[in-house]
């Protein structure tokens, strides 16, 4: 598991993309119960959104909504603590790319926070674009490019390593690393 280290937030704070409006995006992914239930909302389906079921640390009032609008969509849940990336949030994350590839939209239902799963969503995605919500400042989308991903795996390796589950965090970031440069397995 990796954890958000206290002199990495000031960083992580900034947006990893353009500051843009959800009228002006199409994005494969959205990461904030905000932004998908936005999108939604405009007619757009993303193929993959992420959300927590809480907005600035408040419970989402749309949540209800936003789980009918995707009915149809495939569920996948899983447990990951606030400031954190697990490897299990990584695997479903992975799932998601996989199934999305098949053509069938999915929903990862984040039991914590699903603040960071920006960060290896973008290492997982072939391309396109993924957006979320920037507070105070808006949406933001982010490319997936090849220096995209460098750039997020660089900060991915300066968040700290926390044993759990016998692993490390190494396999968070190895599993990052090895789709960012195509190994899908």
């Amino acid at each position: 598991m990796l954890r958000l280290p206290e002199e990495l937030r000031k960083e992580c704070r900034k947006p990893q993309g353009r500051l843009c409006s959800l009228d002006s995006v199409n994005p494969v992914a959205a990461v904030g119960d905000v932004v998908s239930y936005s999108l939604l909302s405009m007619g757009r389906k993303p193929v993959i959104i992420v959300f927590d079921g809480r907005t600035e640390r408040r419970k989402f009032e749309q949540l209800e909504e936003l789980e009918r609008m995707t009915a149809e969509y495939e569920r996948i849940e899983v447990e990951n603590p606030p400031s954190t990336i697990t490897y299990e949030l990584v695997v479903a994350l992975k799932r998601a790319v996989e199934v999305a590839a098949e053509g069938v939209r999915t929903k990862v239902f984040v039991k914590g926070e699903e603040d960071l799963a920006l960060m290896p969503l973008v290492c997982l995605l072939p391309s396109g674009s993924v957006v979320y919500g920037q507070p105070g400042e808006g949406v933001v989308e982010v490319n997936v490019t090849p220096e995209k991903k460098l750039l997020i795996l660089q900060l991915m390796e300066q968040m700290e390593r926390l044993k759990r589950d016998g692993k490390n965090g190494e396999d968070v970031i190895s599993l990052c690393r090895g789709w960012s440069n195509g190994d899908l397995r």
